[in-house]
């Protein structure tokens, strides 16, 4: 089994409850919110965006200094950031992500800001430029047992390719 691998994506694309499940199957999950929380390691509290303003090289710093090598996954929006050898980055539809979202109650901002960043792969390109290897999944029809799943076979080395290839998901019709 690959190890050391980045779980990352928009905000509410279901990394936390992937991450879960992947926990209760055995995995060693770290939370990348709570380690960012844990270690002072935002600047400010973005009132207006609900969200934490982290330094993220700060972040990258501490976490090779601190974290040793048995996490099996780094979940956050943020992890892929850490340079991981392998990183999967999980996408959904701006339709579904706008109701995953509104069903949280997040302001009509945030949610916005999310989808062009989901649009845009925001998530996908900085994966892109600093990690090894990057795979996606559309999470958008798909249960969290089955993205669960899907993340698996992809740490275990059991899948094609072009079932996860980056780049092959593009939301800019729906959205626009």
């Amino acid at each position: 089994m690959k190890a050391r691998c980045a779980l990352t994506g928009t905000p509410g694309v279901g990394k936390t409850t992937a991450s879960e499940l992947l926990e209760e199957r055995g995995y060693d999950v770290m939370d990348l919110n709570k380690f960012i929380k844990e270690n002072d390691l935002w600047d400010k509290e973005d009132e207006e965006r609900a969200s934490l303003e982290v330094d993220v090289k700060q972040m990258k710093n501490i976490y090779e200094g601190k974290v040793k090598s048995e996490y099996d996954i780094v979940e956050g929006h943020l992890s892929h950031h850490l340079s991981l050898p392998l990183t999967i980055v999980l996408r959904c539809s701006p339709s579904e992500l706008r109701d995953r979202m509104k069903m949280k109650g997040w302001e009509e901002k945030k949610i916005e800001e999310n989808l062009e960043a989901e649009v845009l792969d925001v998530v996908l390109i900085e994966a892109l430029d600093s990690c090894e290897e990057v795979y996606e999944i559309d999470t958008t029809d798909k249960e969290p047992e089955e993205v669960e799943r899907c993340v698996e076979d992809i740490l275990g080395d059991e899948f094609k390719e072009e079932d996860y290839e980056p780049g092959s998901i593009d939301w800019t019709a729906e959205y626009l």
